[in-house]
């Protein structure tokens, strides 16, 4: 083989690697290395939630309203169940529920948060509206 061969190669399986999403929510996470930095962040000063992460950092989330398929989506399942014109079809996907009319469900990976954190970096439980 030659190496221009392998090297194209390379980068072919680099770029599924890296390109490849498994998530079809758009969902915005921004990382922090302290509370006091998630809770002083701009995602946060817009309403957002701050929660604790496994590796001891801490991220602030935001779902979009829509999908790249086009689908809806919301904070919590009941908003999603009562939103979407088929409950049963309201899947979660990375923070979010997404209705999914035009997507493939099956691919969606939950990641369910159990706590946030309030102004003070103190833990509440998750109860989005």
């Amino acid at each position: 083989m030659s190496y221009a061969f392998v090297s194209v190669f390379a980068l072919a399986i680099l770029l599924n690697v890296f390109y490849f999403d498994s998530t079809q929510s758009l969902d915005t996470i921004d990382i922090y290395w302290t509370c006091k930095d998630c809770i002083g962040s701009q995602c946060h000063k817009e309403g957002h939630n701050c929660a604790p992460t496994a590796n001891g950092k801490f991220v602030c989330f935001s779902c979009q309203s829509t999908t790249n398929d086009g689908d809806q989506q919301f904070y919590s399942e009941s908003h999603c169940k009562s939103s979407c014109s088929d409950p049963s079809k309201c899947t979660c996907d990375g923070t979010c529920w997404v209705c999914v009319i035009k997507g493939h469900a099956g691919g969606m990976i939950c990641d369910n948060l159990g706590y946030v954190l309030d102004d003070n970096c103190k833990e509440s439980p998750y109860n989005p509206q």
